[in-house]
């Protein structure tokens, strides 16, 4: 593993509790902050960075977030459950290509979350989950539900993710706009997450990063409260005071959430690329629910 640092909140209120996280490794830097917001008894996002260096370097670096769905404790755990298992089978699977990696990974993971649910006789348990696996220069995005990871570059940022909603889906049809999006009633409907069928297979898109290359994924506790243009402006002003620490980009979109009533669990995770990546000659080279 890089450098980290990692603490989780003590509290006495149910959830995950106040999650951060930051490290450096694998010529990656990333910070991570999930809060149960203003309104939330508890916090039902989970999130998790898995980033090996040394000889281990080589089976590439996961960055994971999820959003627990169900309310009390079943969201927290579903996400939790999620995650989890995600990172176990990712490691398990280091020979195999990053893609059938994760495909598995994911396949695992609503596995454990049905399974969960069914053991503990939730049938609302179930959670999105979003996943990028980095791997010298090639970033790979494995996708189900509503958070998000955007591509930042310069002044330039792309969505990585579908949003997989009845509003998603209603704009990519043209139906709707997305002014009209922002305050549609069906706008927490998902039509696809984690551990409500038995089978589920995840969104993939794929990137290549160059240096300064940043990725945000979030939940939609802040991509509801911030725009993508204000994540590139608030990472713009940390590369103007000479700092470009993820961390503080993370602090400020966390602190601009919460200004703005933060009335959902926020999530958010920042990863750098802080040197040109490389190509490396390795086997893994090859190649809707009402929440709450």
């Amino acid at each position: 593993m890089g450098e980290l640092s990692q603490w989780q909140e003590e509290s006495p209120l149910r959830g995950n509790g106040l999650l951060r996280s930051s490290g450096s490794g694998s010529g990656l830097t990333w910070s991570l902050r999930s809060d149960r917001g203003l309104v939330r008894e508890a916090n039902e996002d989970y999130a998790f960075a898995d980033v090996p260096t040394g000889g281990n370097a080589n089976q590439g670096a996961l960055f994971v977030v999820a959003d627990g769905l169900g309310g009390h404790e079943a969201g927290e755990v579903a996400s939790r459950v999620a995650v989890d298992t995600v990172v176990e089978a990712w490691r398990s699977l280091a020979d195999k290509p990053l893609k059938v990696r994760l495909r598995s990974a994911f396949r695992l993971a609503n596995q454990a979350v049905f399974d969960e649910a069914l053991r503990c006789h939730n049938n609302g348990m179930a959670t999105t989950l979003t996943a990028v696996a980095i791997l010298g220069p090639v970033a790979m995005v494995a996708h189900i539900g509503d958070s998000r990871c955007y591509h930042i570059r310069g002044h330039k940022v792309e969505q990585l993710t579908n949003d997989h909603s009845q509003v998603g889906e209603m704009m990519r049809r043209g139906l709707i706009s997305p002014s009209e999006a922002a305050s549609h009633p069906a706008r927490s409907v998902l039509t696809r997450c984690l551990g409500r069928e038995l089978n589920t297979t995840p969104e993939i898109a794929q990137r290549e990063l160059i240096k300064d290359d940043l990725l945000v994924i979030c939940s939609d506790g802040l991509w509801d409260l911030v725009s993508p243009q204000e994540m590139v402006q608030a990472i713009r002003n940390e590369d103007a005071s000479g700092g470009s620490q993820t961390g503080d980009v993370v602090e400020e979109l966390m602190k601009l959430a919460i200004y703005r009533g933060a009335p959902d669990n926020v999530t958010v995770m920042i990863v750098r690329a802080e040197e040109q990546p490389n190509v490396r000659q390795s086997s893994t080279t090859r190649g809707h629910w009402f929440k709450r």
